[in-house]
């Protein structure tokens, strides 16, 4: 069986919760601002990319969500704080 990662706020417990899913229940499911990253030798996984990911993330987080807005501490990488 194939599984797919997902990660999701639930404001009810006021947590971020990660898990696994059944590949099956996302067919046909519409993804909004999915996002690729092609993975080879020229463009690895490494700390650049997970930061840059994870940053997304926890911004997209905050676009839906925006009691989470006061609590992020994302910065672009200088030293300067992103902000929504």
């Amino acid at each position: 069986m194939v599984e797919y990662f997902v990660s999701y706020y639930d404001p009810e417990t006021k947590a971020i919760k990660t898990g696994f899913v059944d590949a099956r229940i996302l067919k046909g499911a519409r993804l909004n601002l999915a996002v690729e990253h092609e993975v080879n030798a020229d463009n690895p996984i490494d700390d650049e990319f997970a930061r840059r990911f994870g940053g997304a993330a926890l911004l997209w987080f905050a676009t839906q969500y925006p009691e989470l807005r006061d609590f992020l501490q994302v910065t672009d990488g200088k030293g300067g704080k992103v902000t929504l």
